[in-house]
């Protein structure tokens, strides 16, 4: 496997979060350290650690998967809370995460999708520049995704890549493109967490803005029925989710933004993901944890822990396909090696394609 060079964002991220308080640079937060963050400086956040049991100390490939080949069926082999790594192998992290049309996982290090088989093995797919976030486009096997580009220069890319792994230039005019979630219309929303906007791409490549003004915009989806938005905020003091309602086109209504859950300061939401019950789970990146919340609130909601058994989480994606646990969140790790599968007890709401 082809190691790969450590990418200006991973750099940039480091010394962002050196620079934020109550953030342990030698090595990543402890558990115990995460802990005392969560209780000093999240506002609207519980200290109970309500599904976390801990590693099962294996590989995919070394445990029972206990299901019985129904792609709706969760399966048993780890307790709720608890996790396995699918794939250790990544040493300067990864990013995206998404299962494609063919219901195999692929994910994104700095410059190339991999596909990871459900026996754990990966291989290379196709490579995108500064590759970050991507999301399934139609049924014929196609991706999109977020190309990055320089730090601070306005050189980012949308990408689609075909079944065969294809790649081609989609859109420009996005400065730093992070993460992509795909909307009723089928069109691609975009996020650039150094700006405030979410863009829309269609699939003609035509660039619009869906959101004007939200605070660093990073991970994003719909809720089950697809009435509610969500958008995490990542380098913000609150450290929020907020949530929007949806016009009759499937965009969100910037006038209806409230915010309801806060991870303060140093927590760095990154990407998310959502159930069939409307719980949105957010990866608390600098915190290594990942939180939920009810994504019917309202207004500020205590939110609850689900595992702290992960390395600066990135990106999160419910399971698909008769492969994979669909009540098991896959997530990425920015500053780690692996792929870990967290066991959720509760399937993925389905996503737009």
């Amino acid at each position: 496997m082809t190691t790969l060079p450590v990418p200006a964002p991973l750099v940039l991220f480091g010394a962002l979060a050196c620079a934020l308080p109550l953030v342990s640079c030698a090595g990543g937060p402890s558990s115990e350290a995460s802990a005392s963050t969560t209780s000093s400086a999240s506002e609207g956040t519980t200290e109970e650690t309500a599904m976390t049991t801990g590693t099962t100390g294996t590989t995919a490939a070394e445990s029972e998967t206990g299901t019985t080949g129904d792609p709706l069926e969760c399966w048993s082999d780890l307790a709720v809370g608890s996790s396995a790594i699918l794939y250790e192998g990544f040493p300067e992290g990864t990013e995206g995460i998404t299962f494609g049309a063919d219901g195999i996982l692929y994910t994104t290090t700095f410059g190339m999708v991999w596909r990871i088989d459900p026996d754990g093995e990966a291989s290379e797919f196709a490579a995108v520049p500064d590759a970050l976030g991507l999301a399934p486009w139609g049924e014929a096997g196609e991706l999109v995704v977020a190309s990055f580009g320089v730090y601070n220069k306005p050189d980012g890319a949308v990408y689609t890549v075909t079944s065969e792994g294809e790649a081609t230039l989609l859109a420009v005019g996005i400065d730093s493109p992070n993460f992509v979630t795909i909307a009723a219309d089928g069109s691609a929303l975009i996020s650039d967490d150094f700006d405030t906007r979410v863009f829309r791409v269609t699939p003609e490549g035509e660039l619009t803005v869906a959101i004007e003004d939200v605070p660093s915009p990073n991970g994003m989806a719909y809720s089950p029925d697809g009435s509610s938005f969500y958008v995490a905020s990542t380098f913000t003091d609150d450290g929020q989710l907020t949530r929007y309602d949806v016009d009759a086109s499937g965009m969100p209504i910037e006038s209806t933004a409230r915010e309801i859950m806060h991870l303060g300061i140093g927590s760095t939401p990154d990407g998310i993901a959502v159930d069939i019950d409307n719980r949105v789970y957010v990866a608390a990146n600098l915190r290594s944890e990942i939180w939920r919340v009810d994504g019917d609130a309202e207004v500020v909601t205590e939110g609850e822990l689900v595992t702290s058994d992960v390395m600066n989480p990135a990106s999160l994606a419910f399971g698909r396909g008769p492969a994979y646990d669909p009540c098991s969140i896959y997530v990425t790790e920015l500053d780690g090696a692996r792929i870990v599968r967290v066991s959720i007890g509760t399937r993925g709401a389905e996503l737009y394609r």
